[in-house]
């Protein structure tokens, strides 16, 4: 007996304030290695056209190589800006963590990230819940834009080569095809090409980041825009102008149709939103 008690290793207390603190160390470990056993057994899911609860479109959340806080936001600004998660919607800790197979602590500061772009608000006694898009956020987003993206638009202007401006030609004719055959997802894919292969030509990648930012929350606003095709022939004529400027080379006549074809982009948006609250 006396053996065998000498060659047990002796049972000594902990200081349960340590133990907690071990727990709360390891609780990032065990969620890296649950969303590393979930991206193993599923891959990222397309986000759903619409119906059914919106948190089925965070199964299969790929594991990022940034923090796992970040990831969760990507996911979930993905379901905002696309309106899968409307305004008003509340966001439940819980649910979402559960969902994920995370702990609740990546999901809340994901949450304070959105709080922090202004896609979601966060209320003592009521929790998060996605932001509302008034008015004066389209009038003050567009502003921004009109200024970020006639500046980086005149900058581009000055660097394009003949190889970049042959590729800018062909996305303005692909959103031409897109508009004649009334396909709106393939019309805002093109635009959204032209856009950015043309301000990836400004070599400013710190501008054209914001920038991408600013278009996503542009992006809540298009569901009641585009109800009508008219407004795909009118979003092709107003590049006329700027795909002109870019043919000449012209920086400043590049920074002036940027200008005026987001400015009629905006009033666009603000007519349907007053027309549809």
């Amino acid at each position: 007996m006396e053996d065998r008690a000498l060659s047990q290793p002796a049972r000594t207390r902990t200081d349960p304030r340590a133990r907690r603190r071990a727990r709360a160390e390891a609780a990032p470990a065990r969620d890296d290695a649950r969303m590393s056993d979930r991206s193993r057994r599923t891959t990222a899911a397309p986000l759903s056209d619409g119906g059914g609860d919106p948190l089925d479109d965070l199964d299969g959340l790929p594991v990022a190589a940034r923090t796992l806080s970040v990831s969760v936001a990507d996911r979930l600004r993905r379901l905002i800006v696309t309106n899968r998660l409307r305004p008003g919607d509340p966001l439940r800790l819980a649910a979402i963590a559960a969902r994920l197979g995370v702990s609740v602590q990546p999901v809340r500061e994901a949450v304070r990230l959105l709080a922090a772009e202004g896609l979601v608000v966060i209320e003592p006694h009521r929790g998060a819940y996605v932001a509302t898009l008034s008015i004066e956020d389209v009038e003050e987003l567009y502003a921004v834009r009109v200024a970020l993206e006639g500046l980086i638009a005149r900058v581009a202007a000055e660097r394009l080569t003949p190889a970049t401006v042959a590729e800018l030609e062909e996305r303005f004719h692909e959103m031409q095809r897109c508009e004649r055959a009334d396909d709106q997802p393939g019309f805002i894919a093109a635009d959204r090409a032209f856009h950015e292969r043309l301000y990836e030509a400004a070599g400013r990648p710190r501008l054209l980041a914001r920038i991408l930012d600013l278009w996503d929350a542009s992006t809540r606003a298009r569901p009641v825009v585009y109800r009508s095709w008219a407004a795909l022939a009118d979003a092709v004529a107003d590049h006329e102008p700027l795909l002109d400027a870019i043919r000449r080379r012209d920086p400043a006549g590049a920074e002036a149709a940027t200008r005026a074809h987001l400015e009629a982009a905006a009033g666009r948006v603000l007519a349907a939103l007053r027309a549809d609250p």
